[in-house]
């Protein structure tokens, strides 16, 4: 049986639905902590950048955020197209010194790589 792709055109309405979660999560923490998303989403990028030499992208933020916020997210994208950065970025900022992530890496490379990007 041919896999189904009926999939790809509900693609739009589930980044919708998923940025509407996210700015709702944003609206809650700006009223209850005071939370900044563009002080937070600045801070993460400038900080990669300094260790990296790159900008991460927008939906990358999206998800270092969301994990913020404790949003749930899912992210599917091709091998090698960053989808580690958003687990990184928030130990980035300022507040998250001294804290740290468990990341398990199932290849060495991987591992290797990400390991001189901290």
């Amino acid at each position: 049986m041919p896999p189904d792709h009926d999939n790809e055109g509900r693609h739009p309405a589930l980044r919708q639905r998923s940025a509407t979660v996210l700015e709702e999560a944003r609206l809650w923490a700006a009223t209850k902590y005071g939370y900044n998303s563009r002080r937070v989403r600045a801070t993460m990028n400038e900080n990669l950048k300094t260790r990296t030499n790159y900008d991460a992208h927008p939906w990358q933020l999206d998800v270092a955020e969301a994990l913020l916020l404790r949003v749930d997210r899912l992210v599917i994208a091709g091998t090698g197209s960053g989808k580690t950065t958003p687990f990184l970025l928030p130990l980035l900022l300022p507040e998250n010194k001294g804290k740290f992530a468990l990341i398990v890496f199932p290849l060495l490379s991987l591992q290797a790589k990400q390991v001189r990007l901290i």
